[in-house]
């Protein structure tokens, strides 16, 4: 179930477990909530984010804008696992399954992702 239900129309960011930008529009999802939505685009990072998605998510006006993290570009398949690529028009569910810390001290995010293929 898509947390999206009352969104507000200035909402434009996903940010994962506490929010991280400091305008009203961004979005949190916290652990063990999904985002669901039709892959509108995939577009390159120039920021290091590997790849930035655009979802079309119900009832809400303006497509969500995802940054791309380790985790969630290995399983769109933009990443090092041998996957098959999200695309364009697919159905996906994207579930913030919580965070771990990295080699380098940083926080990495997990999530579990369904795809239905259109």
């Amino acid at each position: 179930m898509s947390k999206f239900e009352t969104v507000l129309e200035n909402v434009k960011y996903i940010s994962w477990g506490k929010n991280k930008r400091k305008d009203e529009r961004s979005f949190v999802v916290l652990q063990g909530e999904a985002v669901e939505g039709i892959m509108e685009q995939i577009k390159d990072s120039t920021k290091g984010y590997g790849k930035i998605y655009v979802l079309k998510v119900k009832d809400c006006p303006e497509p969500i804008i995802i940054t791309g993290k380790t985790d969630l570009n290995n399983k769109f398949g933009y990443g090092t696992m041998a996957v098959p690529q999200v695309k364009i028009g697919d159905e996906v569910r994207i579930t913030f399954t919580g965070t771990y810390p990295t080699k380098t001290g940083k926080t990495g995010y997990k999530f579990d992702v369904a795809v239905k293929r259109n």
